[in-house]
C-alpha cells in the first residue's frame, strides 16, 4: 500500500463476474476482468474442440507430441448436450485482494507441494476460474499478462512445441544479401570462423584477387597438398624433437616427454640470414656523451654494458649472448591444460628486432614436462624430485650451448665472415617461483629466500644503497653438493642456512655462466604484478574499505575523471576492483597518488597518509628502472630512491604494524643497479615481452589442436611459424626495398631534430608563413615537426555558436583578430577578420620531438576532440615557461585560420595557475586549472607562447616586418632612415597599446581582490572596535 494510504475494509462486488474484492482493489481487477471478457469467446470455442477436431485449425496442431505414441488415454463416453461453460480463467495475485493473494496455493486442488523447506512460490500454480473437466495428462498454458492471451488446456494427443513448418515462398529471394555473391558470403564466413582480423582479411583478399586476374597463381587444391608444402619447407628452421626425461623417484625411475628445438641451432639460422646479419652486434662497447663539461658513461643494449665486457672468452672468440626464459601457463582457460614454454631471444641483435614479434625476435625453443601427482603433493621428496626433473629437462635444453661454449663453433655469418662463436647464456627471466628453482633455493619460506644474495628472510624489508650481504658463490655452494663424502643430511645441514636445495643446478655446467649472476630482476613481476598489485595496492584497497563507501565512491570518481591519454587504460572503479593483468596496475599505480592525495590527509587518516608517501617513493623508483638509457646520475638517484623507499615502509609499519614487508619481491630490487651495470637497460631483461608470447601459444592451443597431445601440435604449428616469418622478412626486403625517404624519417638523423622554443595560448608553427606541406595523407597538414590531422572545416561564426557557452569563446573572432593583428601585420592598415571566413580545426596533432631521455626523434600525440570514442578528449600539454620553469595546460582549441595571405596554426589552451606542492608529500605538485573566467578572453591567453613555437613566431614577426622593406630597399624605393624611424615609431604605438590592455586586465583581474581586501580592512577595524569596547 502506499504511503500515507488509508485501509479500506468495505468489500464490493464487480459486475461482470461478481466476485467480491477490497474497495481498493477493485478497479485494478475490473481492468483484467474486462480484458478476460474480450478474449472469451476464443477460450470457449477451444473448450467446444477438446474431443473433436475442427478443420479450420492447422494440421499440426491436430495430433500429439512427437516422436512416439502418446501414453494410454481413455476418451471420454459420448455425453449429452451440456450447459456451455464459461471461459477459462486465471488469477494472478496482483488481480486479489490481500486475504486472497495469501490464499493462491489452497485455492486449487491442481497445485504440487514443493516440500516444505524449499519455498519456490513461482512454481505454484494461480487460482484458476471455471476449469473444465480435466483428464489425465492433460497440459495448461498460462501466458504473461502482457501477452493479453489466455490459458488453454490441451490434452496429451493435442498438445504440440514443435515448430511450424517453414513456408518457402516467404524466404529471400537472396538469402546471402546483402553479400554482393554467395562466394562473399563464404568468404567472411570462413574469416569469421577463423578469427581473422583487418590486416588478415586484407592480405588473403588480396592475393583472391590476384589470383583471379592471373597476376599470381596458386597449386593448392586441399590441405593436404598444404602439409606437404610445409613439410618441404621444414629444413628453413631446426624441427622440433621429442626427448625423454629420466629421474628417479623412491627406488623407481620415472619417466616424462619433452619437445625441444636446439636453441644453438635456431640462433644459427639467424646467424646466417643475410638479412640480419647488418644488425648482428659481436662486440662489446662502452659509450660516453659529454655533458659540456665531462664525459658521462650510459648504458642501453647489453652490449654497451659490464657483463658482456667482463667475458673471458679467447681472443678470436665472439660472444653468442642467449636470453631465455621458462614460465608455466595455463593453455585452458579454466586451467585445466598447462603448458610450460622456453622462449630466448638472441642479445646480439638490437631491441628492436630482438623484443619484436617477427623475425628475428623471441622464439619458443622447447615445453618442459609438467611433474604433477595429487597423491605426492607437498611433500619434500617431490618437490626436490620436480626441480630435479626441471633441471634434467634444462641439461637437455643447453646441451649444444654447454659443447660449444666450451670449444666454439666456427660458422660463416649471414655478412660471409667467418666467426668462431662461444654461446654464453647472458640472462635467464622469470618470476620468483621460476627463480627458486632456477637456482634450486627453497622459496620464500627458505631462511636466505633470495636467490642471487644470502640475506636473511627477518631482513628483506631493509634496502640500501648497496646489497648488505654477500652475493652467492656458485663455487662455494657446488663445493658442497658435489662433496661424495657428506651424507644427504649432513650436506642438507650445510645448504639449510643458505636456503639452498641439495641438488645439483645444471647452469654449473655451462662455461661462462654464473648462474646467480645471470638471474634478472624482472620489473613486470616484482613491481607491476608484485610488490605493487599484492602489497602496496592491497593495503591501499584495505585503507579505503576502513574508510567506507563515501571513500570508495570518491576514488572511484577521481580515478574516472583522469584524463585519457594514450597507451593509459582509463579506470572507472578500482576500489574493491582486481585484475590479472600487470599492465593494468602498472597504469594504475601512475595515477594513484594524484588521484587520491586528497582522500587521506595526514591528520585523519595518519596511515592513509603514509601509505601515499610509500607510493609516491615506489613511483621514482619505478619511473627510473622503466628508463631506456641509464647513467651514473640516474642509477645514483635508483639507489637512494631504494633507501627513501624503506624509510617510507618502516614509518608505514608505525601506523599499521600487522602487514609483515618481509617478502623476497619486497628486497629484489636491491639487485637490479647490478642489472643494469652487467646487462643494460630493464627492456632488455623484462618479463613482459616474453609475457606476450604466451598468447600465440594459447591461440594456438585453443583454436588448432585437437586438445589431445598438445606438445607435439603445438610445437609443430610453431614451427610453421618460423618458417613463415622467415620468408615473409624476406619477400618483403626484395618487394619493398628502402625508399630515400627512410633516411628523412630515420629517428637518428640529426637532420630532422627540430629546436623546441616557449610559448603560450596561441602556438605558431616554426614554418615560414604560408609554405605548408602536406604529408602522405591528404587529411594532414604538416608544419616543419608539428603535423596536424583530422581536420574539419568551420567558420568563425559557426565556431563561436557552436561554443557559445565556453566563456573563452566570448568575441572570439575579434580577439583572434587583435592577436594576429599585433603579431603579424606588416602594414599601416588594420586587417579584418570576417565572419563568414573560414577556420580549418584540427582534432588530432602530432608532434615530433627528441627524447631527453634516449636523445632520438620520437613523436606525441595529442587529441583536441569533443567526441573521441564517444568520449570529450582535451589533452594537457607541458610547456617551458623560462629557462628553469615550466607551466601545465590543456589543450583547448587546435586551428588554422588565414590572416594577411599565410596560415597559421594556432593553439587555444586553458592554463594553470601557478603550481604549488601538494602538501608534504615530496615531489606532487599541484597544477590547477583555472576556471572560465581566468580563461575568458584570448588576450589574456597569448601572453606566453607553448613550448614548442615561441622562436619560430618573433622570427616569423620579424621576416614579416623585414623582408618587405629589404625589397623596396633594393628597389630604391625607400630611404633606410626613414623607413627605420616609421618602423620603431609603429613598434612603439603596438608596445602602448599592448601596455595599456595589459594594465586594464590586470585592473579587472585585480578589482574582486581589492574588494575583498577593502572588505575583509572593514570586518577587522568592526572587530577591533568591539573588542575595545569588550575590555
Amino acid at each position: 500500500m502506499a504511503p500515507g494510504r488509508k485501509k479500506n475494509n468495505v468489500r464490493v462486488q464487480c459486475e461482470r463476474c461478481g466476485r467480491e474484492f477490497f474497495q481498493n482493489g477493485l478497479a485494478t481487477h475490473q481492468r483484467t476482468c474486462q480484458r478476460q471478457l474480450q478474449v472469451a469467446a476464443g477460450a470457449s470455442e477451444l473448450v467446444r474442440m477438446r474431443d473433436g477436431v475442427d478443420p479450420s485449425i492447422p494440421n499440426h496442431y491436430q495430433h500429439g507430441p512427437e516422436p512416439g505414441p502418446p501414453a494410454p488415454h481413455h476418451p471420454m463416453d459420448a455425453e449429452p448436450p451440456r450447459e456451455e461453460l464459461p471461459p477459462l480463467d486465471v488469477v494472478f495475485a496482483d488481480d486479489l485482494g490481500v486475504e486472497s493473494a495469501e490464499n493462491i496455493s489452497d485455492a486449487t486442488s491442481t497445485g504440487t507441494s514443493t516440500g516444505a523447506s524449499l519455498k519456490l512460490p513461482t512454481f505454484r500454480v494461480p487460482k484458476l476460474l471455471h476449469v473444465p473437466e480435466l483428464v489425465q495428462d492433460d497440459f495448461l498454458t498460462i501466458y504473461h499478462p502482457h501477452a493479453r492471451s489466455p490459458p488453454t488446456i490441451e490434452h496429451f494427443e493435442d498438445f504440440n512445441r514443435r515448430a511450424p513448418d517453414v513456408d518457402p515462398t516467404k524466404l529471400p529471394k537472396v538469402p546471402w544479401d546483402p553479400f554482393q555473391t554467395f562466394a562473399d558470403f563464404e568468404f567472411a564466413e570462413i574469416a569469421a570462423d577463423a578469427s581473422l582480423n583487418q590486416q588478415l582479411v586484407n592480405k588473403l583478399l588480396d592475393l583472391i584477387d590476384r589470383i583471379a586476374t592471373g597476376r599470381a597463381t596458386i597449386s593448392f587444391r586441399t590441405y593436404r597438398d598444404l602439409k606437404k608444402t610445409w613439410d618441404a619447407a621444414s629444413h628453413r628452421a631446426p624441427a622440433y624433437v621429442s626427448h625423454k626425461v629420466v629421474v628417479p623417484y623412491k627406488d623407481m625411475e620415472r619417466t616424462y616427454t619433452m619437445q625441444l628445438r636446439d636453441p644453438f641451432e635456431w640462433a644459427l639460422t639467424l646467424v646466417k640470414d643475410p638479412l640480419l646479419a647488418p644488425h648482428f652486434v659481436w662486440n662489446s662497447q662502452r659509450l660516453f656523451k659529454y655533458n659540456g663539461k665531462e664525459w658521462e658513461r650510459f648504458v642501453d643494449e647489453p652490449n654497451t654494458a659490464d657483463g658482456w665486457w667482463d667475458s673471458a672468452l679467447p681472443d678470436d672468440g665472439s660472444p653468442l649472448c642467449f636470453a631465455v626464459y621458462a614460465d608455466k601457463t595455463r593453455l585452458s582457460s579454466f586451467g585445466t591444460q598447462k603448458g610450460y614454454p622456453i622462449m630466448t631471444r638472441l642479445a646480439n641483435l638490437p631491441a628492436r628486432i630482438r623484443n619484436g614479434d617477427g623475425h628475428g625476435g623471441g622464439q619458443v625453443v622447447g615445453f618442459l614436462p609438467i611433474v604433477e601427482d595429487e597423491r605426492e603433493e607437498k611433500k619434500k621428496g617431490f618437490t626436490n624430485h620436480k626441480r630435479a626433473v626441471w633441471h634434467e629437462a634444462f641439461r637437455i635444453v643447453l646441451q649444444s650451448i654447454k659443447r660449444y661454449a666450451k670449444t666454439g663453433y666456427k660458422c660463416q655469418c649471414g655478412d660471409g665472415i667467418f666467426r668462431i662463436l662461444y654461446p654464453i647464456v647472458l640472462m635467464l627471466i622469470a618470476d620468483y617461483e621460476e627463480q627458486a628453482v632456477m637456482s634450486l633455493i627453497r622459496g620464500p619460506n627458505g631462511l636466505c629466500p633470495c636467490p642471487v644474495c644470502e640475506i636473511p628472510a627477518a631482513e628483506q624489508k631493509y634496502l640500501a644503497i648497496e646489497p648488505q650481504y654477500p652475493l652467492r658463490d656458485p663455487n662455494r655452494v657446488r663445493a658442497i653438493v658435489e662433496n661424495t663424502t657428506l651424507t644427504k643430511g649432513q650436506m642438507d645441514e650445510l645448504l639449510k642456512p643458505l636456503g639452498l636445495r641439495p641438488l645439483k643446478n645444471v647452469f654449473w655446467e655451462i662455461p661462462y655462466c654464473n648462474v646467480y649472476q645471470a638471474l634478472s630482476w624482472d620489473r613486470l613481476h616484482a613491481y607491476h604484478g608484485g610488490l605493487f598489485s599484492d602489497h602496496l595496492f592491497d593495503q591501499y584497497q584495505d585503507i579505503l574499505d576502513d574508510l567506507g563507501r563515501p571513500a570508495v565512491a570518491q576514488v572511484n570518481d577521481q580515478f574516472s575523471a583522469m584524463p585519457r591519454w594514450p597507451d593509459l587504460n582509463h579506470f572507472t572503479a578500482i576500489a574493491t576492483t582486481n585484475f590479472t593483468d600487470g599492465t593494468k596496475y602498472e597504469d594504475i599505480s601512475k595515477i594513484i597518488v594524484p588521484a587520491s592525495y586528497n582522500i587521506f590527509p595526514k591528520t585523519t587518516c595518519p596511515r592513509g597518509y603514509a601509505l601515499l608517501k610509500c607510493l609516491r617513493c615506489y613511483i621514482v623508483l619505478d619511473v627510473l628502472a622503466g628508463l631506456e638509457v641509464h647513467m651514473a646520475y640516474t642509477m645514483e638517484m635508483y639507489a637512494r630512491g631504494l633507501v627513501k623507499f624503506s624509510e617510507s615502509i618502516k614509518k608505514y609499519e608505525e601506523e599499521h604494524p600487522d602487514k609483515n614487508w618481509n617478502f623476497p619481491k619486497d628486497h629484489s630490487h636491491q639487485h637490479f643497479l647490478s642489472d643494469v651495470r652487467l646487462k643494460g637497460v630493464s627492456k632488455n631483461f623484462s618479463g613482459k615481452l616474453f609475457e606476450k608470447m604466451h598468447g600465440p601459444v594459447k591461440r594456438i592451443y585453443l583454436q588448432q589442436t585437437n586438445f589431445k597431445n598438445v606438445d607435439v601440435q603445438i610445437a609443430d604449428i610453431e614451427h610453421r611459424v618460423m618458417i613463415a616469418q622467415g620468408i615473409r622478412a624476406h619477400v618483403d626486403a626484395i618487394t619493398q626495398p628502402v625508399s630515400t625517404a627512410t633516411t628523412a624519417n630515420d629517428p637518428d638523423n640529426q637532420s630532422n631534430r627540430q629546436n623546441q622554443s616557449e610559448g603560450g595560448a596561441f602556438a605558431v608553427s616554426t614554418e615560414q608563413p604560408g609554405d605548408t606541406t602536406k604529408s602522405q595523407s591528404s587529411s594532414f597538414q604538416r608544419f616543419t615537426h608539428i603535423q596536424l590531422g583530422s581536420l574539419v572545416k568551420q567558420t568563425y561564426a559557426d565556431l563561436e555558436r557552436s561554443h557559445n557557452a565556453d566563456p573563452m569563446f566570448v568575441r572570439f573572432r575579434l580577439r583572434l583578430e587583435e592577436y594576429l593583428n599585433r603579431r603579424f601585420n606588416t602594414g599601416a592598415e588594420w586587417v579584418h577578420l570576417q565572419a563568414h571566413e573560414e577556420v580549418i580545426v584540427s582534432q588530432y596533432i602530432q608532434v615530433d620531438y627528441e627524447s631527453c631521455v634516449t636523445w632520438k626523434l620520437l613523436t606525441d600525440y595529442l587529441r583536441c576532440n569533443p567526441s573521441f570514442h564517444g568520449q570529450p578528449r582535451y589533452d594537457h600539454v607541458i610547456y617551458k615557461i623560462s629557462d628553469k620553469d615550466v607551466g601545465f595546460a590543456q589543450l583547448h582549441l587546435v586551428f588554422m585560420c588565414k590572416f594577411a595571405d599565410s596560415t597559421y596554426p594556432i593553439a587555444l589552451r586553458m592554463y594553470s595557475d601557478e603550481t604549488a606542492e601538494a602538501s608534504a608529500l615530496s615531489g606532487v605538485w599541484r597544477a590547477r586549472i583555472r576556471t572560465a573566467a581566468g580563461v575568458a578572453t584570448i588576450k589574456e591567453a597569448v601572453y606566453g607562447l607553448p613550448l614548442l613555437m615561441r622562436q619560430y613566431v618573433e622570427a616569423i614577426s620579424r621576416l614579416n616586418l623585414e623582408v618587405p622593406e629589404l625589397k623596396e630597399k633594393l628597389a630604391g624605393k625607400r630611404d633606410a632612415e626613414r623607413d627605420a624611424e616609421k618602423r620603431k615609431r609603429r613598434e612603439a604605438l603596438m608596445e602602448i597599446e599592448k601596455v595599456k590592455n595589459d594594465l586594464q586586465l590586470k585592473a579587472e583581474q585585480m578589482q574582486p581582490s581589492i574588494a575583498d581586501g577593502a572588505s575583509c580592512s572593514g570586518k577587522v577595524a568592526v572587530a577591533e572596535a568591539k573588542l575595545k569596547l569588550i575590555r
